[in-house]
């Protein structure tokens, strides 16, 4: 008599059909990807979610509690019952748009830097009723219990697609998908139906180093597969709601939302360009925006421009900062009325990092002819009706910062 091994005693048994019906569903539904993940609990994840957030690399993100990690890597407690977790995926890596490329030249107006995934439609529009309709279709043809997700329910969506399969966790912390790398979105449908699991890839990122490389803010861990959100510009561009740490805001380069860095230097799937068409920009401007323009947006026309589009995560006065920080870093002289502009912005937020990014862009511009209005005389003048504390801070220190330039291009002068 054969001894059946633990594994196989805890493997799901797999009804007739169930694979290759639920593999027709997604298929109907546009997936390239579809990998099988059994509801297991993500021991080794949990372990590694909860050190991060004691050691305070999740802070900001009030929502990951213990409670909250202990729940996500239990497909189980997501759903009731759950025997298997459905992994879909969809590529995101669209080509740029034609025209220009977003770096600023002589005094032409500076363009920002979008994330691809961003630069289209929300993908959790794109997922939900995909997902939605494979959950109701198994609930009506099988009987059995689905619920679907992307990733704004409790379910770690990451560690069981590498589980799945799918692809392996680089040192990046992103999913890595054959022939496709970091570039891709997932969805998760977890179900009480038996299917029998994929096996993961036995596939590493080795020796390669070139996301740790790339990442301006050292946010990946020097040995790899460990990120600090703290130091993380998608976190600070999108999740955070307060000021941007003022030593990080000269790295966050021209990024206004998301940050690809680390992606573009992997070279799994580096030559891929595939994506799919809810996710490719219309225009130049929905990649690369011209950053000036962006300031004069009040709540009703920032909503109106950007509805439908994962950006209004960032909400208007997050994303309104994030652009007052890459004005700093990439503007010229021709958005610098812009920037004094936003220093009577209602948002307390945007009016202190334009006050930054006034000083910021003008160490950067310290050799070229001076502009007809002294920036720091309308700093000072700001300071005076100036009454929230973070912008005074904000103003005092850019104040500071013109002072020490100034003086620094004396000394350098013959």
């Amino acid at each position: 008599m054969r001894v059946v091994s633990e594994h196989e005693a805890s493997a799901p048994v797999e009804s007739d059909g169930v694979r290759a019906r639920v593999l027709e569903l997604a298929g109907a539904e546009g997936f390239p990807i579809v990998r099988f993940a059994a509801a297991a609990p993500l021991l080794a994840a949990r372990a590694d979610a909860l050190a991060g957030l004691a050691e305070g690399r999740l802070d900001g993100m009030s929502w990951i509690t213990p409670g909250w990690l202990t729940r996500a890597t239990d497909p189980a407690v997501f759903l009731q019952g759950a025997q298997s977790v459905i992994l879909l995926a969809l590529p995101d890596h669209a080509a740029d748009p034609p025209g220009n490329r977003p770096l600023s030249a002589g005094d032409a107006p500076a363009r920002g830097r979008i994330a691809r995934y961003a630069r289209g439609r929300d993908y959790h529009r794109v997922f939900e009723p995909k997902l939605r309709r494979i959950a109701r279709t198994i609930r009506e043809e099988f009987g059995a219990e689905a619920r679907a997700t992307v990733d704004y329910g409790p379910l770690l969506e990451r560690p069981l697609a590498a589980t799945s399969g799918i692809g392996w966790l680089g040192k990046s912390t992103m999913l890595l998908v054959p022939g496709f790398g970091p570039w891709v979105l997932l969805g998760a449908v977890a179900t009480t139906l038996a299917i029998a699991p994929d096996p993961p890839l036995k596939k590493t990122c080795g020796v390669c180093t070139r996301c740790i490389v790339a990442c301006p803010t050292g946010a990946l861990s020097p040995e790899g597969n460990v990120l600090d959100a703290r130091l993380c510009i998608s976190y600070h561009t999108i999740e955070n709601r307060g000021p941007i740490p003022r030593d990080l805001r000269p790295l966050f380069g021209g990024w206004i939302f998301g940050c690809d860095d680390c992606l573009d230097a992997c070279p799994v799937g580096a030559a891929n360009h595939t994506s799919h068409p809810d996710f490719v920009p219309a225009s130049l401007d929905d990649a690369h925006p011209e950053l000036a323009p962006l300031l004069q947006l009040d709540a009703s026309a920032f909503e109106e421009r950007f509805r439908g589009r994962p950006i209004m995560r960032a909400r208007r006065d997050g994303f309104l900062r994030n652009v007052c920080v890459a004005l700093g870093n990439t503007g010229t002289l021709a958005d610098l009325p812009a920037l004094l502009a936003a220093l009577a912005d209602e948002a307390p937020l945007v009016r202190g990092h334009a006050a930054w990014a006034v000083a910021r862009l003008m160490s950067r511009q310290a050799a070229l002819p001076a502009p007809s209005a002294r920036p720091s005389a309308v700093l000072e003048q700001r300071l005076l009706i100036e009454d929230h504390p973070f912008v005074r801070e904000e103003l005092e220190a850019a104040l500071g910062q013109l002072r020490a330039t100034r003086n620094s291009l004396h000394r350098s002068q013959p």
